[in-house]
């Protein structure tokens, strides 16, 4: 989508951004990333990340959005990825040795029960969306978002919220999703593993919010079944999931203190159909479900943000997630040394609370008993047009520091 400040016109720009953090996973790490709009396509963004560590880790990602394909101007691809080689990967599998009775990942399941690797996880992800002409998208393929000196969504310009009603309001997307990934794990102990699948996606996403990069009120709902075929053993096992995730936003106004004040809330339900269900390969009995990484996973970047990468994983999954998103009137930003080379408009200071739980079954009594939960406290920072966000949780298990971009939901 086009993004313009008030008064001009839509802008190229890039910047490139040095930088350094420290995890569990990496240690110590040297960063930088390079982040461009409106090259190539004057809707396009681009961001690519790299960083290198003291564990020996080594990573590049990459994403490109709202690639306008020249087949079909309805037609828009986002793109995404990761290459990776890990000194440390924590895979919630089952295996450990000091847990032989217990079924890593699950509910119940001790912290502990991991298996420590080292190796590479690599990532492919293309997402077709077709823009349906009705609602918002009828008349307008390229939706112009236009904000102020503040960041703020100047009135005229939203995309959606005024009411419920897809036929009015809002923009309906068809998803054509193709995602693929590969984890290739060396351990002493359980030798090495390949965890991969190469799945296909089919959605809807109906996007009423009034600005799809900061939605400050609104609502946003979709519905996808996710299935790969496992046309071979080296391509993993076959396996379907369906999930259904819905999210509210609601506008609290200014305050003395804020510019902007939101409630945002979500709702995510996944389920594995093809759990129980298996196949024998030379004599072994192999279940239809996706690697662990996959599917119905709670902890990481979005869900669960107290806990490492799919701690939880399972047939099926809930998570709950509120979150309090409060953009200060102070912005220090631009009188730090350095810093002030980028162009920050806004910061937003979060509080969040989040709900879950895995299963082995779909039953939403099970799913609603015994959940866990995260709280916690995070950044949001707007830096030349890409949302960077920082977020510190805990639970009764442990603590995280999750830092990625884009709002959760």
């Amino acid at each position: 989508m086009l993004e313009g400040r008030e008064g001009q016109p839509p802008q190229k720009n890039k910047q490139f951004i040095p930088y350094a953090f420290y995890n569990e996973n990496t240690e110590s790490a040297v960063a930088a990333a390079f982040v461009a709009q409106g090259y190539g396509q004057p809707q396009m963004n681009i961001v690519l990340n790299g960083f290198t560590s003291s564990n020996d880790s080594h990573n590049v990602f990459y994403l490109i959005k709202d690639i306008q394909v020249p087949l079909n101007e309805r037609v828009f691809l986002d793109t995404y990825g990761f290459f990776g080689d890990w000194g440390e990967i924590d895979s919630y599998r089952s295996g450990n040795p000091d847990f032989p009775n217990e079924r890593a990942g699950s509910n119940d399941s001790d912290e502990d029960n991991f298996i420590e690797s080292e190796g590479t996880d690599n990532m492919l992800r293309l997402d077709f969306r077709y823009l349906l002409p009705i609602g918002h998208g009828r008349d307008t393929i390229i939706h112009e978002y236009v904000v102020n000196r503040a960041g703020l969504l100047v009135a005229g310009s939203e995309s959606g919220g005024e009411r419920w009603n897809p036929l009015h309001s809002g923009r309906t997307y068809f998803e054509f999703e193709f995602l693929n990934r590969a984890q290739d794990l060396e351990d002493p102990e359980t030798g090495d593993t390949e965890l991969k699948t190469t799945a296909i996606a089919l959605g809807l996403e109906y996007d009423n919010t009034d600005y799809w990069r900061n939605p400050s009120y609104g609502s946003r709902q979709r519905v996808a079944i996710t299935h790969d075929w496992g046309l071979n053993e080296e391509d993993g096992e076959e396996w379907t999931t369906i999930e259904l995730e819905y999210s509210k936003f609601f506008n609290l106004g200014h305050s003395e203190f804020a510019r902007q004040r939101v409630l945002a809330l979500n709702a995510w339900w996944i389920d594995t159909p093809t759990w129980d269900d298996s196949s024998t390969y030379d004599g072994e009995e192999i279940f239809h479900r996706p690697p662990v990484y996959q599917g119905a996973t709670l902890g990481g970047l979005d869900r669960q943000r107290a806990y490492p990468t799919a701690r939880f994983n399972d047939r099926s999954a809930v998570n709950y997630a509120g979150e309090y998103r409060h953009m200060s009137k102070w912005n220090p930003f631009p009188k730090i040394p350095l810093i002030n080379l980028l162009h920050i408009p806004w910061w937003q200071w979060t509080l969040f609370a989040e709900v879950g739980r895995v299963n082995d079954e779909w039953d939403l009594d099970d799913l609603h008993d015994d959940m866990k939960w995260s709280v916690g406290a995070g950044a949001r920072i707007m830096v030349e047009g890409v949302i960077v966000r920082v977020d510190f949780a805990t639970s009764e298990e442990q603590s995280e520091v999750q830092m990625f971009i884009g709002q959760t939901f």
